[in-house]
């Protein structure tokens, strides 16, 4: 399942081609006004052998003033322009300027050597990241989901920073979500990165699931 990704270059380009939308086409929007710095930060921090990204925005959920954070990592093979891994999150936090808990929190990863567990796998709960305390968020936060409980890890289609938020903005729309997710230009990142890494993807499982001699599963665990 690991011939399903672009290489580490392509596969950057993607991103950062999403973080230049992010940061030229929504830093008018109220809602966006820390993704725009957040993804021009990015843009700049790029390397060549790592990436990452995290941002935040602010949402009504349940009556409640709430902070949605998302974030992203890559990091480079060391043989090769392959990748070797990527972590995307995706948390919900009640309180805004002061959070004071977490409500939700989930990552989609692709790992390569862990054998315990799908490549391409999403998890419920998990540590804090570092990117999450510097604004905020504390390790008392994230006690109530239990982040030592690891399993289950469940087999999930990979994740690209516009794939993640493109979903966010489906779940929790206003006006701002609405006018990003329409422009012209975000629904052709949104299509490149279908095309790029999601059709790869299901073409490679509806293949594996097709054989009569395979299961599924028995490909998409880490050997």
């Amino acid at each position: 399942m690991d011939s399903v990704l672009p290489n580490y270059r392509e596969f950057i380009d993607l991103e950062r081609k999403t973080l230049l939308l992010l940061r030229n086409d929504l830093s008018k929007r109220a809602t966006f006004r820390h993704t725009a710095d957040d993804a021009g930060k990015a843009l700049d921090c790029t390397g060549n052998k790592a990436f990452s990204f995290c941002t935040h925005w602010d949402i009504q959920y349940m009556g409640e003033n709430c902070r949605v954070f998302l974030g992203a990592g890559v990091e480079k093979s060391p043989r090769g322009d392959k990748i070797y891994r990527t972590s995307y999150y995706v948390s919900i936090v009640e309180g805004t300027e002061i959070p004071t808990k977490i409500l939700r929190k989930f990552h989609f990863d692709y790992v390569t050597e862990d054998k315990a567990h799908p490549r391409f796998h999403l998890q419920y709960g998990g540590e804090l990241p570092p990117a999450m305390e510097t604004r905020g968020v504390t390790q008392d936060h994230i006690k109530i989901l239990l982040p030592k409980v690891r399993e289950p890890r469940i087999f999930y289609a990979p994740m690209t920073i516009g794939l993640l938020m493109n979903m966010l903005f489906y779940e929790f729309p206003n006006d701002d979500v609405k006018y990003a997710k329409e422009q012209p230009g975000w629904r052709k990142i949104i299509k490149e990165n279908e095309i790029k890494v999601l059709k790869q993807f299901y073409s490679k499982c509806a293949d594996l699931a097709g054989k009569r001699d395979a299961i599924l599963f028995d490909q998409v665990y880490v050997k």
